[in-house]
This record gives C-alpha cells, sequence and structure tokens, in this order.
C-alpha cells in the first residue's frame, strides 16, 4: 500500500527499569547519557523545510507522486500527511470507548469521519533524509489503499531531527501532577512560567542549572493568604508584550486571578479591583461551587473575552466553566458538564479522570480551533469549540494517547482505557498550527517520546529521539513562529524514578542528593519543522492590502465585480490572528470551491476566485454563496456568475 522510500528505525532507547515495582516508571533513552553529552549556550541549530510547493497538476490515477523539498539545517525524520480539505467537525466517532461514544456495531477502534469520508486520507510512517534536495513519493491512495479521487487537499510535511544531540535551554519543574505550563518568547529568547521563573535560553545551561531568574510572587501570596498557592497553573497573556494576564490558582481549590507582570522587577501583581461584584478578594476569585474536584487548567477564547477553567479528575463529575475576563461573573451557556465522557472503572467504582490540561500555543495564545483538553488516569483527548460542541474525541484504540496497564508487579499489561496505576497523565499538551495537538507519551511505552494528533483527532506520527538521557517524558512542546532561531521541539529530560535518578544533574537541584521528586529537570530544543501546500485544484492567492489600519471587527465585504466571468474579488478583515476559512458553496448548499483555509494574522485581505471549482472545473451560471468562517463566526453573501 505505501510506496515511500522509508528505512527501518534503529531503535537505540534503552528499557531502564530498575527491578520493576509499583514505584518505578517506564524510561525511554540512554542512562550512560549525562550532561557533557549534550549542548547548551548560544541558539541552537534548527531544521527548515524549503522548497515545498503547490501541486496543481497531479492526475490522481494512483500513479506515484514525486513531491521534491530542502532540508535546510539538518537532516531529519520526515513524515508525510495528506488531509481532505473541508470535511468540517462535528464527526462521527467510531469505535470502543467511553460512553456515550461507545459504538457496538463499530467495535474495531475507528478514524473520524464526516459524511462518510475519512478526513485524513494518508500518513506514512517516517523516513530518515540527509540535509539537501530531497524527495519524497506518495502512491495516490489513502490509507485503506484506495485511489484517491480528484479533489483539493492539504499536503503536510513534519521533519524531526531524531539524531540530534540535545540543546539544553533552561530547566523545568517535572508534571508529575503539578500541570507546570511553559511559554516561549522567541522575539526575546526567553522562555518561562505564568509566575515561576523566566529563561534566557541563551545561557550555557550545563555549567549553571540553577541559572534562572526568579519571579517575585510575594503579592500573591498575600492576596491568597492561608486559602490557595502563589503558584499560578495556566495564565493566558491578555496583550502582546506579556503584561497582562488572567490564569488559575490550585491548591485545596481553585481560583481565578488577573494580575500584571513587571518585567523590569520581574513580579506578579494581582489586579486588586478586578471583578469585586463577583466576589473576588485581592483580584483573586473563588470557583466555589461552580467547579468540583481538582482544578488544573484554565485557557479564554481567541478574542479573550471569556476564560474556562476545568475541574474533575477526582470524583464523577467533570466541567468546564466559563467567566468572564472584564467583569469575573459566570457567563451564562458556557457551563458544560463532561462527566460522561471522562467516567471511568476505578477499581469497581465510577470516577472521572478529566478535565486535566488544557492545550494552547506555545507562546502562550488560545488555540483557535478550540479547547482541548486531556483524561488523568484514561486515554481520553477531547477538543470542544468554543461552544461546548464535540469536534473530536481520541480514545482507546489507534495507539495514540492510550494507557499501558499496569498488572501483576509490572508494567506492560497491554494498553487500556482507564486504570488507577497507568502512568501516562498527559499533563503537558500544546497545540500548534493547523489544529495539530502535541503531548509527551508519560509512561506508554520505552520507545515513543511524545504524541502528534491531527486536527480530526487522529494520530499522526510518534517522536523517537535516539540520544537522550533516562527519561520520563511529561513537557513537550512545539514551537514553529515561521523558520525562527527557536523553532524546534522542546521536551523535559530525566527522571526523579528507577534508572534516570543517578543523572548526573540530580544532585546540584538541592540539598537533598537523591530526592524524590527533584525540583527541576533541564528542558532541551531539537530541530524540528512543518510546512503544509495544496495538493489539487490550483491554490488561491490571497494577498495583504497595505497600509491599513488593524480592523477593530471581522467584516466580509462585497464581491467585486458582481455578476462576474472570469474573475472576482473578495475582501474580509480580521481583528486579530485566526484559523479562518473562506468558501464557496452552490445554491443548495454544497461546496463548490475552497478559497481560503489556513491561520492568518490581523489585518485585511483579499483573494480571487476564478469561477472554477475544487476539482478545476468551470462552475455553471448561477447565484453562488461565499462564505467566512473562524472561531464564533459565520457571515455569507452572494455573487453571480454568467456565462
Amino acid at each position: 500500500m505505501v510506496v515511500l522510500r522509508s528505512i527501518g528505525i534503529a531503535s537505540v532507547l534503552l528499557l531502564t527499569l530498575s527491578g520493576i515495582s509499583g514505584a518505578d516508571w517506564l524510561l525511554i533513552g540512554d542512562p550512560d547519557i549525562g550532561l557533557a553529552d549534550m549542548t547548551s549556550g548560544g541558539k541552537p541549530t534548527t531544521v527548515a523545510i524549503q522548497e515545498l510547493s503547490d501541486i496543481a497538476d497531479y492526475a490522481f490515477d494512483g500513479s506515484d507522486l514525486e513531491i521534491p523539498f530542502t532540508l535546510d539545517g539538518t537532516g531529519a525524520t520526515v513524515y508525510l500527511v495528506i488531509y481532505t480539505v473541508d470535511q468540517h467537525p462535528p464527526l462521527t466517532i467510531e469505535g470502543e470507548g467511553p460512553g456515550p461514544y461507545n459504538d457496538p456495531e463499530n467495535a474495531a477502534a475507528g478514524w473520524h469521519v464526516f459524511e462518510d469520508v475519512d478526513w485524513l486520507v494518508y500518513k506514512s510512517d517516517g523516513v530518515r533524509l540527509e540535509e539537501g534536495a530531497n524527495t519524497i513519493v506518495w502512491n495516490g491512495r489513502d490509507l485503506n489503499g484506495e485511489i484517491v479521487p480528484a479533489g483539493s487537499y492539504d499536503l503536510f510535511l513534519a521533519a524531526f531531527d531524531d539524531e540530534a544531540t540535545p540543546h539544553i535551554v533552561g530547566t523545568v519543574r517535572p508534571n508529575f501532577g503539578g500541570v507546570h505550563q511553559l511559554i516561549v518568547d522567541t522575539d526575546r529568547g526567553l522562555m518561562f512560567g505564568p509566575s515561576e521563573y523566566v529563561h534566557n535560553m541563551e545561557n550555557d545551561w550545563i555549567e549553571n542549572l540553577l541559572g534562572r531568574d526568579e519571579v517575585n510572587r510575594q503579592e500573591v501570596e498575600a492576596a491568597c493568604g492561608d486559602n490557595c498557592s502563589s503558584r499560578i497553573h495556566n495564565g493566558t497573556p491578555l496583550n502582546a508584550d506579556y503584561t497582562e494576564w488572567i490564569g488559575n490558582i490550585n491548591g485545596g481549590g481553585g481560583w481565578l486571578v488577573r494580575y500584571n507582570f513587571d518585567w523590569d522587577a520581574l513580579q506578579v501583581i494581582p489586579q486588586s479591583d478586578w471583578a469585586l461584584d463577583a466576589g473576588a478578594v485581592d483580584g483573586i476569585l473563588s470557583c466555589g461551587d461552580a467547579l468540583p474536584g481538582r482544578q488544573y487548567a484554565s485557557i479564554t477564547n481567541p478574542e479573550k473575552t471569556i476564560v474556562w477553567a476545568g475541574g474533575g479528575v477526582s470524583g464523577t463529575v467533570a466541567k468546564l466553566t466559563g467567566w468572564d475576563v472584564e467583569t469575573g461573573e459566570l457567563v451564562p451557556g458556557k457551563d458544560w458538564d463532561l462527566s460522561e465522557i471522562f467516567l471511568y472503572d476505578n477499581n469497581g467504582s465510577d470516577r472521572v479522570g478529566g478535565v486535566g490540561w488544557i492545550s494552547r500555543m506555545s507562546n502562550g495564545e488560545p488555540d483557535p480551533f478550540g479547547i482541548t483538553t486531556t483524561g488523568h488516569h484514561t486515554s481520553v483527548i477531547l477538543r470542544l469549540d468554543y461552544d461546548g460542541n464535540v469536534k473530536y474525541i481520541n480514545r482507546n484504540g489507534d495507539g495514540f494517547g492510550d494507557m499501558e496497564a499496569f498488572s501483576d508487579g509490572a508494567f506492560g499489561g497491554g494498553l487500556i482505557y482507564g486504570h488507577t496505576e497507568a502512568p501516562s497523565f498527559k499533563y503537558s499538551i500544546y497545540s500548534t498550527k493547523w489544529g495539530w495537538t502535541v503531548y509527551p507519551a508519560g509512561g506508554a511505552d520505552v520507545v515513543n517520546y511524545g504524541y502528534v494528533l491531527g486536527e480530526d483527532g487522529s494520530g499522526l506520527f510518534k517522536f523517537q529521539p535516539k540520544a537522550i538521557p533516562a527519561t520520563f517524558p511529561d513537557h513537550l512542546m512545539i514551537v514553529d513562529e515561521g523558520e525562527s532561531d527557536w523553532d524546534g521541539v522542546y521536551l523535559n529530560i530525566g527522571s526523579g524514578e528507577g534508572g534516570a535518578a543517578t543523572n548526573d544533574w540530580i544532585s546540584q537541584l538541592g540539598d537533598d542528593p537523591n530526592p524524590v521528586v527533584p525540583l527541576l529537570f533541564p528542558i532541551v530544543h531539537m530541530p524540528y519543522d512543518q510546512k503544509r501546500v495544496s495538493l489539487g485544484s490550483a491554490a488561491t492567492a490571497i494577498a495583504e492590502l497595505e497600509d491599513r489600519n488593524t480592523p477593530d471587527e471581522y467584516e466580509l465585504g462585497n464581491a467585486y465585480p458582481n455578476p462576474f466571468n472570469p474573475e472576482t474579488t473578495i475582501r474580509f478583515s480580521l481583528p486579530w490572528s485566526v484559523d479562518v476559512k473562506v468558501d464557496v458553496f452552490n445554491d443548495q448548499g454544497q461546496l463548490v470551491r475552497s478559497l481560503v483555509n489556513e491561520t492568518m494574522n490581523a489585518g485585511q485581505f483579499e483573494v480571487t476566485w476564478d469561477g472554477k471549482n475544487d476539482a478545476g472545473q468551470q462552475v455553471a451560471s448561477g447565484v453562488y454563496i461565499y462564505k467566512i468562517n473562524a472561531p464564533n463566526l459565520s457571515m455569507s453573501k452572494k455573487v453571480t456568475f454568467l456565462k
């Protein structure tokens, strides 16, 4: 079925388990690799996929398609992914899994399907390629071996240098129960948390693993008093300067806090006058009875008007609840009970495994594609839109996100849906371009560091770094801001358990030379890049209008000329960076042409429609509807084509 050039991945990853017991963890990596085997200081090596172009002239007849491109900076293992354009969620969810999505007529693990069409057309095994000019080959067939029909598709390449020497860029807390957020500011070369430490990533961290700058949280601690922790678990920046934030605090309960960050003093200062009418005290608002159980994470919508916090994980109730960012008041209709989705059998009694970590972009911004969250002790990864509708559920069965059972005193009992002793907690989950999501394996096996899910929740590929120390993976993030000096994969190394506890940096991180859980682990950068082009009908050109102010609101202009032949121009305005689609439909509501389907910055734009459908055929005379869609947005107008 697959004719991609591929080579076997030589597994040099070692199973490092010192007499497996209930306290040991599944580790990947080599226990003989230490700090001296890695690099640090200055900027890391990066990889860039270059000279990958739109492909409009493929015959879609099952013949081989050669896809040329260049790897710049280093060699890498490359993955090819093809999606059908505009298969809109919600999707039919097939296969085994938690109610209410258990489908007895489709007991085998299934993909995510819309109107009987697989959104994910094809994904390849990784192939290791060298730096320079390369070609990867697709045989024109889908995952079932069927010839893919002519149409409009998105073609993706992802390149990960799994043989790279890890480059240390800072330190991070272990995510075992802690839910520690990382943010990478590529403009300033900084990595930081919402309220803890700031790392200059160009420092030499091998020479000084404690070279971080600590953030002053005294005012948060004073505002919390004896009720809550001063550490802010998750924060969303409310401006581009990272000086104003909203986030959540945990510790015996749950609180929301709106605060300022003073970069000169490295100090967190709660906005003491925020949400007073909603019951906040000194800028800190108790979630009270609105959320149950443990409250791990928070996120805003892209417009940053609503902030959601998640509660559950213990007990039998799981919820996401929304508050107004400006007033702190609960928002009607934004309080969603997710208990059925996260419910599982906890050794004979019911328990919910979520809501856990909530995904966000590497720069701290909310995901324009929706709210993606995980389950503690369960295989569930869930995405909702910002109205609470299920977009996908990745659950047990496809080999991505599944748990490894602990049975008879050892791991290796097979993949399971939920288990009280399964170690894959998925505390770290981040968004990246096109609605993709990335998270660490976290003890699921001894080979894969982490996984990437596609825009429909389908598993795409797995990270298998070959030169890392013995590690329990619990941090993983992709930074991809357009070939910056800091683009790549960020992951933690080391662990405080099993053979990894002997790594040579452990004694440097505290008075106890053998702490059960060390305070900090190094976090490293490894080269990674991802690109997307159009496959099939010719891509439409999108032009940004110059010398215009940033719009205050969305706008969809009138097509001009109208009626038209042979082409018409459509203008639209975006007040902020967002994933946006502009589509053309006939008067029966059938999709005719996808003109725009990408993440775009704020600005004013125009796109030209040439009167052809996605197969490149001229449409018939008549009235057509062009529509713009973005999160919480749908606007449409009419245009007439005359032959």
